[in-house]
């Protein structure tokens, strides 16, 4: 592992522990036929940050999913997961019977490494359920995704350039801090990429995002498509089903993917921002706060980066974000031109939804 994608791991993935017994999943929007976060049902207790993006979507979000229980893996997999304890649909979907549609797919946002440290800790649960998707080979292709038979796991990592997104961090210093770090290379390496981690450190999480975005706009455009492929239903009237989304909390990359798929279908900035407010509440513990200057024991063991200063999902996060996007491309639809997912595309989402 490089040193640029050890800051960036632990930057953007600091591991979550197992959550308590009663910790409890709830959803964002509130509706009749919905789990609603008011109702606090115990959907799965072994999952964060569970929720559809919408009121009437297959797609879903979490957190990841290495500690799942046996009880919660079958439920992700038969569809029950997407059903309220009265036999209500969580989401559009099912028109509220009893009659759930077994989940079609699972789409990793995270990169190969965070996902080898994560398969050292699964649960047995989370182990069985590993096992019953069918995995596509490369780390990107959807092309691969066509339905044979079961759920898919689909690798999509959004951080996979990782010297792009330092270079743009960089790009992003003033030139006095350039100068400096620049200097201070001749009498230690990496002194650029430390800079660096230190203006990301000031800028945040709308930093990170804004950085994020500018370098990887085709992985996300390729997440987006995803979503809507495996959620669809295709024109013989089969496949299609719920589809899981989540990077390590489902805040951060997933955050940013919840952003534009809610943009696509029509939610303003009010109700994109509560849904990435509503991440730090579910997740709990040291996210349930906005972040603040750390200390030596939040940095990387490499002591590069402090990666306590994007904890949490302040509101303002979201909307620096989103008043970046309209800034740099002059609108999110033009991101979204810019990522390879057109306007087709969009009203894809908008039926499946």
């Amino acid at each position: 592992m490089t040193a640029r994608t050890l800051l960036l791991t632990c930057c953007c993935s600091c591991l979550i522990t197992s959550p308590s017994a009663n910790a409890l999943s709830m959803t964002a929007e509130a509706s009749p036929k919905r789990i609603t976060q008011q109702q606090q049902h115990k959907i799965l207790s072994t999952v964060k940050n569970f929720r559809p993006i919408s009121s009437s979507s297959l797609i879903y979000r979490s957190a990841n999913l290495d500690n799942l229980s046996v009880e919660d893996a079958e439920r992700l997999l038969s569809g029950d997961a997407f059903y309220g304890n009265d036999g209500s649909s969580s989401s559009g979907g099912g028109g509220g019977s009893r009659n759930p549609r077994p989940l079609a797919a699972v789409i990793d946002l995270r990169n190969s490494d965070e996902i080898q440290k994560g398969q050292k800790v699964r649960t047995e649960g989370a182990k069985y359920f590993y096992s019953q998707l069918l995995q596509n080979d490369g780390d990107i292709d959807i092309d691969a995704t066509s339905n044979t038979g079961g759920p898919r796991l689909i690798h999509i990592p959004i951080l996979r350039d990782v010297d792009a997104f330092w270079d743009e961090a960089i790009g992003r210093m003033e030139p006095s801090e350039r100068i400096a770090a620049t200097l201070a290379t001749a009498f230690r390496g990496g002194a650029f990429d430390r800079a660096a981690a230190r203006n990301l450190e000031r800028g945040g999480p709308a930093s990170l995002y804004t950085v994020m975005m500018a370098t990887a706009a085709r992985p996300i455009g390729m997440a987006l498509e995803a979503c809507v492929e495996e959620s669809s239903q295709k024109g013989d009237g089969g496949g299609g089903g719920p589809v899981i989304f989540h990077c390590q909390k489902g805040k951060d990359r997933t955050g940013v993917v919840a952003m534009l798929l809610q943009s696509c279908m029509g939610q303003g900035d009010d109700e994109i921002v509560e849904a990435y407010r509503l991440s730090g509440e579910l997740l709990g513990g040291e996210d349930a706060t906005a972040a603040s200057g750390g200390s030596d024991s939040d940095k990387s063991a490499g002591g590069m980066i402090d990666w306590s200063h994007f904890r949490g999902s302040p509101p303002s996060a979201m909307i620096d974000t989103l008043q970046w996007v309209r800034d740099r491309y002059g609108s999110i639809y033009a991101y979204l031109d810019a990522a390879s997912f057109d306007e087709e595309q969009r009203m894809a989402l908008r039926k499946a939804v």
